[in-house]
């Protein structure tokens, strides 16, 4: 198989000459380092997905940790690996030792522990997109420069456009995809983050989906609860008692969160896991950004998609968030 390479990239003349005696055919055991949250698996899915297109015959082992379980993407690989970092080093070392041969070893985690798997697997071809370029020849045999200035499922495809992969466009992730004839005529808002930098306040909330309510009557207006006790909609009680058309939806299992948000007309959210599944599913999103980076989790290529965010990284009003939200809402004929 040839490898398409590219000046920016390290290539080891070892790995481009098995590369040359390899067939795409050939590739009979991959592993996937992937140790991350939620929205992280979302951007991994079509990677995923077009793997097992470039690679028909390879069984695919996906590696995780102990501590990343929740939305692993166990329907699009063959074999999940837990690297279970609660044990001692003696019994981790015997762990990562077990996996055995593969032909090709995809890093996506950069992470210390992704390193040490990647180190201690055997493969004929190791690839990563280290921060560090200093592991470049001693720990990977071929390495991509990676911008988080770009969506990320489309970074991580990268390493299979090494091998002349062709990725469908919009990017499949394998999951329920949004149908404007199957609206549940019904705005989501999701207003908790993983970190107070992620997410604007509560009062700016509750104040938005007031205004929200009455500017777009047509529409359900839901807030969703996460799993944390800190992730509650109590403070929006109130106003759900006294307006018909808010409402508080409780946790949601995650097969459930998925179809839910492949009808909804629209999510607003910060910087979280829940923007990234709609995101997945090709559901309308406005992510309003005011710290974090908004390009990494902005797909380009689907025009149903808005961040929010201003230049000089204030956050975004209400007059702002109700403007972008008009521009994105299907109007009633």
């Amino acid at each position: 198989m040839k490898i398409w390479k590219d000046k920016s990239g390290y290539f080891k003349k070892k790995s481009l000459q098995w590369a040359n005696q390899t067939r795409h055919e050939d590739i009979e055991r991959v592993l996937v380092i992937r140790q991350c949250a939620f929205g992280d698996y979302m951007a991994a899915r079509p990677f995923l997905v077009e793997l097992k297109r470039t690679f028909p015959n390879a069984h695919v082992t996906l590696a995780t940790t102990s501590k990343y379980r929740y939305a692993v993407p166990e329907d699009l690989v063959d074999d999940i690996f837990i690297h279970d970092t609660s044990t001692g080093i003696q019994e981790q070392y015997t762990s990562l030792t077990t996996l055995g041969q593969f032909d090709i070893v995809f890093d996506l985690a950069d992470t210390s522990r992704s390193r040490a798997l990647t180190l201690l697997s055997s493969a004929h071809l190791k690839m990563g997109f280290p921060y560090r370029p200093w592991y470049n020849r001693w720990l990977y045999d071929v390495t991509l420069p990676r911008s988080n200035y770009h969506y990320e499922a489309e970074v991580l495809l990268d390493f299979l456009s090494v091998f002349g992969n062709q990725p469908s466009y919009p990017l499949d992730f394998a999951l329920p995809a949004h149908s404007p004839s199957e609206s549940a005529r019904a705005i989501y808002y999701f207003p908790f983050a993983s970190g107070t930098n992620k997410s604007v306040p509560q009062d700016v909330w509750k104040a938005l989906m007031l205004r929200a309510a009455s500017q777009f009557p047509d529409y359900q207006h839901i807030l969703l609860e996460g799993a944390n006790e800190s992730e509650k909609g109590d403070f929006l009680l109130t106003e759900a008692a006294q307006h018909a058309n808010i409402t508080i939806q409780h946790k949601l299992p995650l097969e459930e969160l998925t179809h839910t948000m492949a009808q909804a007309d629209l999510l607003v959210c910060g910087d979280t896991g829940v923007r990234n599944l709609a995101l997945a599913t090709h559901t309308p999103t406005l992510g309003i950004f005011y710290s974090t980076l908004p390009y990494r989790y902005w797909p380009r290529y689907e025009p149903q998609h808005t961040c929010l965010f201003n230049q000089d990284g204030c956050i975004p009003d209400v007059d702002q968030i109700l403007e972008a939200m008009a521009s994105l809402i299907p109007h009633p004929e």
